[in-house]
């Protein structure tokens, strides 16, 4: 039996982004989706300008609220066309007069839904959150799909595997039993409507089949300038899209300077590498990562790279070490459902509440006394619960790391490498370096995904 964990609700991030040079303006569609992921608002702003979607009377959209049934199957219909007139009850909850029974009864007419016997009744359930795997299944049948279901708990896989033979959505964005959320829920319904009308491929970024230009390397977020290096593929075509990994640099230790001994250029020469740099000290020799706008930092590097060359949307991961771990594992949770993986040496996450999946190689020595075992511990078992995973594990590779992957969690596993390298190169004792084939780890960790 699967385990499954409480879901958690999406902690907020304080993000303020402003227009950054280089970039196509990426719609705003309510003021209060300052905070979501580009691509979201992306999707909002598309629905909204085609009549599918609106926000409440306030004037905002309340992008992490959950959607019931009924609301998602609304957005489903008004993304297809009108539905019928009701001419009578199709379910014993649902009243001919509710404003979602024409929504409803289409969906039963058309085979779509079923609804749930209870007792001598057979009910809708309108106000029920809806959950990914059943918004999947509505999505997948209205959009003409024909597919036999599944049984028993895993009834939803068949669906699942549809939206990934389209390049649709990649089933690991996403936990099938967690509810969806409105913005969610929006990208969804907007991936459907451009795969069917558009014929764009999702993961595919808008870069590609385009003339390559150079990603600009200096940003403005949030009035800040802020800067990156970027590392492209040694083999690169416009219209195979590479793999992206945003590497974070640590408190001491600049992007120019973990770009040499992190090792991933030499490792990663299919994937373009980017180094973002944090806001340092008036001396450049301290560095931070806790400015309330790095999050949209890492959003517009995103941005800014898959607008001008082509990447698999699908394959952006994160790395860190030391205070660049901390952050790469906040991106990820924050970014969960984005971000496909992170892979870190010596750090842990203040963040909580992830808002989606992410695979996770987490490296950390037991005497790292800069980053406490106890920490990063605590953050492995975040992402076990962020990944629906169970308790037990075993050894898996590299060996020489100790590491051990956890088990019930195939599409997004957690690999825990409790390493005992405690030597800097020239022999001297650091217990927080960042240790031999680390590098080779990550990448082989990346790839595997």
């Amino acid at each position: 039996m699967h385990k499954r964990f409480a879901w958690a609700v999406f902690a907020t991030v304080i993000i303020s982004l402003l227009p950054t040079s280089g970039l196509s303006a990426v719609p705003l569609p309510f003021p209060d989706m300052e905070q979501s992921w580009y691509g979201y608002r992306d999707s909002v702003s598309y629905l909204q300008k085609k009549g599918s979607i609106s926000g409440y009377s306030d004037g905002l959209f309340h992008p992490k609220d959950t959607v019931n049934r009924a609301e998602f199957l609304k957005l489903v219909f008004r993304s297809r066309g009108t539905p019928e007139p009701v001419t009578g009850e199709c379910f014993a909850d649902v009243p001919a007069d509710a404003w979602f029974a024409p929504f409803v009864c289409a969906a039963k007419r058309r085979g779509i839904i079923r609804g749930y016997d209870v007792g001598s009744r057979t009910l809708f359930k309108p106000e029920q959150p809806i959950v990914f795997a059943e918004a999947v299944k509505m999505a997948v049948l209205a959009y003409g799909s024909e597919i036999s279901e599944g049984s028993g708990e895993y009834w939803y896989k068949p669906y699942v595997a549809d939206l990934d033979r389209q390049h649709i959505l990649r089933s690991s964005s996403y936990i099938p039993w967690a509810p969806i959320s409105r913005e969610r829920a929006a990208d969804l319904i907007a991936r459907f409507v451009r795969h069917t009308e558009d014929r764009i491929i999702a993961n595919h970024s808008p870069g590609c089949g385009k003339t390559e230009r150079n990603a600009a390397t200096t940003l403005t977020v949030g009035g800040v300038e802020r800067s990156y290096l970027l590392t492209k593929p040694a083999r690169y075509e416009s219209t195979t899209p590479a793999p992206l990994i945003i590497a974070f640099h640590g408190r001491t230790n600049s992007n120019e300077q973990v770009r040499k001994y992190f090792g991933l250029d030499r490792s990663a020469d299919g994937y373009f590498i980017a180094y973002p740099a944090a806001i340092s000290n008036a001396a450049y020799t301290s560095f931070s990562w806790s400015d309330p706008r790095d999050i949209a930092f890492f959003d517009v590097i995103v941005q800014e790279i898959a607008e001008s060359t082509c990447i698999d949307m699908d394959r952006i991961f994160v790395a860190g070490h030391s205070l660049g771990a901390w952050f790469s594992n906040t991106v990820a949770c924050v970014r969960g459902g984005v971000v496909r993986a992170s892979a870190t040496v010596g750090g842990s996450t203040t963040q909580k509440n992830c808002a989606g999946p992410s695979a996770a190689l987490i490296l950390n020595n037991p005497k790292d006394a800069s980053s406490s075992h106890t920490a990063p511990a605590a953050m492995r078992d975040i992402r076990l619960q962020a990944n629906a995973c169970g308790g037990r594990s075993n050894s898996t590779d590299p060996e020489a790391l100790s590491c051990m992957l956890y088990e019930d969690c195939p599409e997004n596993p957690v690999v825990w490498c409790p390493h005992t390298i405690d030597t800097e190169r020239d022999g001297t004792y650091y217990p927080h370096v960042w240790p031999k084939g680390a590098a080779e780890a990550m990448v082989k960790f990346f790839d595997g995904l």
